[in-house]
């Protein structure tokens, strides 16, 4: 029998975790230990992140130190630069992303650096002693196959041990890494490829999803055919499958090259066109996620760091930087429904985990679900959960302080792929309070500024921006020499003299001192905690184009749960007031098998028109804030009663989804 949903609370002002601040925390450790630099005192968070940010420099080196990082060191923390990214930190310095990440193997060879399980299947254990000999193994076979510094090395696969092992064996020949996870359809993944242009792929025939294995033969052909860079295809199963056992491990040469030496390129959801490709640097990724994952989320090494991602996503990449911390990753690949609801949990809860980080759809779905998990495992290592991807409400905090476990520090965090990191999140000095974020995180001077650009009171909402250079802004767009789009895509907003970096996320101070996500504040869609670009959507709508006039895809923010749902509004040629069944059909098959099923539309509805801008462009903004209840000015702009209609759909919408 189906359990029933858990019953949620209304969120009180009361905080849910009280920090016990008895010293223990690394974020204490390092506070007391920039006090004894110092001679300041630190009693409270909020005077540690203010002296991260008036005091940049001292406090990166602090990081640095703090962190163990395996380097040549410079003595220049920060220079300064004439154009983007304004910055380049630690200019002097000489460092190996992989030696870091590898460094455990020396002191626990035999203890579990990789923990993998395939949905219903059984588990993969890799030693440090096997991670170091395979990344041994796969830094050979690349160098056979021609790859050579510089270069890019392309991964499609599914979220298993091979992915580290070739992003860490990349690292060591200073090629450059970029993945994507094999949810991925033809046309992204060519999208995103193509402007990489990688020399290898490193690929798998099939992966698998719930109840059904889907082969991605037909995918990889394609790559083949349209990537004119790629000079060779490594399966690492099937009939053609990478003879891996042919290459002995031996010790590796760690060549530390400059700082800011390209490590991998990640892309954005691709909203007004190709996604973006951004460069991030081996050093600045390192710098970035130590000070995330030791300050912020007091891992330490032995801890055992779970988080629910697939190569395709920023997460990836921050869960892999948890080996530089000597924790044992744990990685899942497949539904995280299948067989049931717990899987991820069955999966996390056997292997002791520490740090159980996942999305916040997954959240509510347990709790929609009924799921207990209290009840079912033993969550006594459990000492956080973290969540992101989209925006938790507070009764998603609440149904983890309640069927998870009473004690464990919540922790929303909120950044994005363009900084692989982190603007906002948790730490280990500050109370949990349902729905809240506790604040910026060290060393980024993140504010809300309201349309006058003076920080939000208490209950205002504003834009996220951030005041100072950080180390894992991109070193660069790709196909951007000029560094044009860069500036036009977060420095132009209020000037690109002024150096603010504007986010697009809308976030509303609370009376606590804490943060609200209250959500995107532009037209990218956030489904599922998915972030997917308008334009990979209207993609699947070309074969279509005879049936549909216009289109236009907005996010809906469901009042019942404030997760965002997207809603396709399509102009028929036909003239229609409803979609037919048939067209609605084939469109969701479309998104799903050539983008990921995340994207699929929760609505598509009929409307007689799309608004626009004067210049002839899709009002995707103005028709977001009119569908989720907000004025807007200058309605006549779009034509009044078009406006209207849409008004009227946005409160039919509210109905249906109403309050739970």
């Amino acid at each position: 029998m189906k359990p029933s949903s858990v019953e949620l609370s209304v969120s009180s002002a009361l905080p849910l975790w009280t920090p016990p601040r008895d010293g223990r925390s690394r974020m204490e450790q390092f506070a007391a230990r920039i006090a004894e630099r110092t001679g300041q005192e630190f009693n409270d968070y909020q005077a540690l992140h203010c002296w991260s940010v008036t005091h940049l420099e001292e406090f990166w080196d602090a990081v640095w130190d703090f962190g163990g990082i395996i380097a040549e060191k410079s003595t220049r923390a920060i220079s300064p630069l004439e154009d983007v990214p304004w910055a380049r930190f630690f200019p002097d310095a000489k460092i190996s992303y992989a030696e870091n990440c590898l460094n455990q193997f020396y002191n626990t060879p035999e203890a579990p650096a990789v923990i993998a399980r395939v949905q219903g299947g059984g588990d993969r254990v890799l030693s440090w002693r096997n991670l170091y000999e395979s990344v041994s193994r796969w830094e050979q076979i690349l160098r056979a196959e021609g790859l050579g510094e510089g270069e890019a090395v392309g991964v499609y696969l599914p979220n298993c041990p091979e992915t580290i092992s070739v992003f860490l064996a990349a690292s060591v020949i200073g090629a450059v890494f970029v993945s994507a996870g094999m949810e991925m359809g033809p046309a992204d993944l060519i999208g995103r490829f193509g402007q990489i242009q990688p020399k290898i792929l490193i690929t798998a025939p099939e992966y698998v999803h719930g109840a059904k294995i889907v082969d991605r033969r037909d995918v990889v052909e394609q790559a083949r055919r349209e990537l004119s860079s790629l000079q060779k295809i490594l399966w690492i199963s099937g009939p053609s499958v990478v003879d891996i056992d042919q290459f002995k491990p031996k010790e590796i040469e760690f060549i530390r090259r400059d700082f800011n030496h390209p490590l991998c390129v990640l892309f954005s959801s691709g909203s007004t066109g190709k996604p973006k490709g951004f460069e991030h640097s081996s050093g600045g990724v390192m710098l970035k996620h130590l000070s995330e994952h030791q300050l912020h989320c007091d891992i330490r090494p032995g801890d055992r760091v779970f988080y629910h991602a697939t190569p395709s996503w920023m997460m990836w990449n921050w869960l892999a930087g948890a080996l530089a911390s000597g924790a044992t990753i744990l990685m899942y690949d497949g539904s995280p429904a299948y067989p049931d609801a717990y899987a991820q949990w069955d999966f996390t809860a056997a292997h002791g985990c520490t740090h159980h980080g996942t999305a916040a759809p997954l959240i509510l779905g347990w709790a929609k679900e009924g799921l207990d998990i209290a009840r079912r495992h033993d969550l006594s290592p459990l000492r956080m959960v973290l969540s992101t991807g989209a925006v938790l409400p507070p009764q998603g905090y609440e149904y983890i302080h309640t069927h998870v476990k009473e004690t464990v520090k919540i922790s929303s965090i909120s950044g994005g792929t363009d900084i692989v990191g982190c603007f906002l999140g948790g730490n280990p000095m500050m109370p949990t309070y349902a729905g809240q974020i506790n604040g910026p995180m060290l060393g980024m001077d993140a504010r809300v500024w309201t349309a006058d650009q003076t920080d939000a009171r208490p209950g205002e909402t504003g834009e996220l921006v951030c005041l100072n250079a950080f180390p894992s802004m991109p070193l660069r767009f790709l196909n951007d020499a000029e560094g044009a789009k860069y500036r036009a895509s977060y420095f132009d907003q209020y000037g690109a003299d002024r150096h603010v970096w504007h986010h697009g996320d809308a976030v509303q101070r609370t009376p606590e001192g804490q943060l609200v996500i209250i959500g995107r504040s532009d037209a990218t869609l956030n489904q599922n905690g998915v972030r997917i670009g308008t334009s990979v959507i209207y993609e699947q709508l070309r074969p279509f184009a005879h049936l549909i006039r216009e289109a236009a895809a907005i996010d809906f923010t469901r009042p019942d749960n404030r997760q965002a749902l997207t809603v396709l509004f399509l102009a028929l040629e036909s003239g229609e007031s409803a979609v037919p069944e048939d067209l609605q059909k084939a469109i969701r098959a479309a998104v799903k098998n050539n983008v990921t099923p995340y994207a699929i539309p929760g609505e598509i509805i009929a409307v007689p028109g799309i608004l626009k801008t004067p210049n002839g462009k899709i009002a995707e903004v103005v028709m977001k804030k009119i569908i989720n209840g907000e004025d807007i000015p200058n309605a006549s702009l779009y034509g009044a009663d078009l406006v209207e209609r849409f008004r009227a759909m946005g409160r039919t919408l509210a109905e249906t989804y109403g309050a739970l």
